[in-house]
């Protein structure tokens, strides 16, 4: 079984905004694999399914992405699954936006919700899918940026991020890491 592992804020105020595009995803693999994220369990919203024969668990935390770490590790434990076998998707402010980066490991890089996980599993080796948001601009917050919607401009480059992301997943799920790396990085 694969897991994966999108970040993201609950609530209503927090569904459209950049720091959520990990749950945008997992929505977006929900429905196109008619996988209801109808269990909570472990602090997130999960649901189990298929991607071509490979199982998958779509999970959602819902502890905030500072404390993405604690739902995650309890998730591993309780599934009894390997590193290996997960995979994060984040937002990133050192990506452009649109970019997809998938990585075997990886630092932190100042995102908190990476830094929850890497310090809940004790390990930087867990597989990820990084997608672009951009940066802010200098006169503006980063949390601020975060925490913030796409304008109208951006919205359009996202929806067709969200789908490129979703078809990264299943090409990592059901070939190989490597072979989404060189599809989509």
């Amino acid at each position: 079984m694969r897991l994966i592992f999108g970040l993201g804020n609950p609530g209503i105020q927090y569904r459209s905004t950049r720091h959520n595009l990990g749950f945008m995803v997992i929505n977006r693999l929900s429905e196109l694999h008619k996988i209801e994220l109808s269990t909570f369990s472990y602090h997130a919203w999960l649901g189990e399914g298929f991607l071509a024969q490979q199982k998958i668990l779509l999970a959602k935390p819902l502890t905030f992405v500072n404390e993405a770490g604690k739902s995650l590790a309890e998730i591993k434990q309780g599934y009894r699954l390997s590193i290996k076998d997960i995979l994060i998707i984040n937002d990133d402010v050192d990506l452009e936006l649109g970019k997809l980066r998938i990585s075997k490991k990886g630092g932190d890089g100042g995102h908190k919700g990476l830094r929850s996980i890497i310090q809940s599993l004790g390990t930087q080796e867990v597989p990820r899918l990084r997608v672009g948001i951009g940066r802010p601009g200098e006169d503006q917050d980063l949390t601020q940026f975060v925490l913030g919607e796409f304008t109208s401009q951006e919205k359009k480059v996202i929806k067709d991020t969200v789908d490129r992301a979703a078809q990264a997943v299943e090409v990592l799920v059901n070939q190989s890491i490597e072979e989404a790396m060189s599809q989509y990085n």
